[in-house]
């Protein structure tokens, strides 16, 4: 019968009686609701510890999920991304449209410039001109001005390819 170090038989009650003095029944009763407590205890432990193991267990499947599809929806987002062409990717930043912008005011300037130096007009009426043409050809400001300004630069290639006599004129309105 295997004792514990203070010389009580810890296997069972019958054995715990044998160990002790009799006539000591209040201790009797006592000793062995303690050790029925602590084996209730001690079944309780081992149960939440089983608990305790599942739900970890659970936890780090559920964190594989987590990471998986969090991967997943990156690769997604950079493959949209990557798909879409420039102007798309400008809309979807406000950031990014007005760096647009920006770039866009030299050009849009030049162009200006280029109509006043042709027509002999005014700023404002440059850019009233510039405004309606776009307008009439249902194109932005800033690509009307672009090609008006790459037309400025290679004058002899665009009249090449496009003939004789075709030139972009532009109407100021008076």
């Amino acid at each position: 019968m295997p004792s514990t170090p203070h010389g009580i038989w810890a296997t069972g009650t019958n054995y715990y009686r044998e160990g002790m003095p009799s006539g000591n029944t209040r201790v009797d009763h006592r000793v062995h609701d303690l050790y029925a407590q602590a084996q209730a205890a001690s079944e309780k432990s081992e149960l939440l510890a089983g608990q305790l193991r599942v739900t970890q267990r659970k936890t780090i499947e559920h964190w594989q999920l987590i990471r998986s599809s969090w991967d997943r929806s990156e690769q997604i987002r950079a493959r949209r991304l990557a798909a879409r062409t420039d102007p798309d990717r400008l809309r979807y930043s406000a950031y990014a449209r007005l760096q647009a912008r920006l770039a866009s005011l030299p050009v849009i300037e030049q162009a200006k410039g280029i109509i006043m130096g042709k027509y002999g007009w005014p700023e404002d009426r440059a850019f009233d001109a510039l405004r309606q043409a776009s307008q009439r050809k249902n194109v932005k400001v800033r690509d009307l001005a672009a090609s008006i300004v790459a037309q400025a630069a290679h004058p002899v290639a665009d009249q090449r390819q496009a003939g004789p006599g075709a030139t972009t004129t532009l109407s100021g309105g008076g």
